[in-house]
């Protein structure tokens, strides 16, 4: 009899908790999905300044350091599309680096920077930047260096670069029966 008083009790006891973990959940769900969205969003409202792309080199304001992001992430399956502020001229560069060990103390490592040969396809001289991963031969992954060079129409140059990570990607293929 003594066990199934205290079998009874923790019965009981479930029980309980169950129905006390449903009202609360049930009362809590009083709003609707659109306003879950509103709490949600408002968040991330107002605290991004969006860039000011009407600025052009040489107008007050402009930061050439502003032209380009500091790293830019792209598979090797993937392609690469930047575009540079209103100027007279273009010229967007790439190099490859490659860390080379200095004997010297240990973290003294120095990088080697190196102009990686872009294809004819590549245009170098245009206002928007792009290309193809698979299709430039040698862009294996790792870590390059990009370099835009602008000039405005009173001959002022600015100058910015970034840092593309080249990484592997991989896709999962299924195989149809067949």
């Amino acid at each position: 009899m003594k066990k199934l008083t205290k079998r009874s009790g923790k019965l009981y006891f479930l029980l309980y908790m169950l129905l006390a973990v449903t009202g609360i959940t049930l009362s809590s769900c009083n709003n609707n999905v659109m306003v879950m969205l509103e709490n949600t969003n408002s968040h991330f409202s107002g605290k991004v300044e969006p860039y000011n792309n009407k600025l052009k080199p040489g107008d007050e304001g402009f930061d050439e350091n502003a032209m380009l992001m500091s790293k830019y992430y792209v598979g090797t399956r993937m392609s690469l599309a930047l575009s540079a502020p209103e100027a007279a001229s273009y010229y967007w560069s790439l190099y490859s680096l490659k860390k080379i060990e200095s004997a010297t103390w240990i973290g003294a490592d120095e990088v080697e920077r190196t102009e990686f040969a872009l294809p004819s396809s590549v245009d170098c001289f245009k206002k928007t930047f792009g290309f193809y991963v698979p299709e430039v031969p040698g862009l294996v992954p790792g870590t390059y260096e990009l370099l835009l060079v602008v000039t405005d129409s009173k001959g002022m140059t600015y100058m910015d670069s970034c840092e593309i990570i080249v990484y592997d990607q991989y896709y999962i293929e299924t195989i149809g029966e067949g």
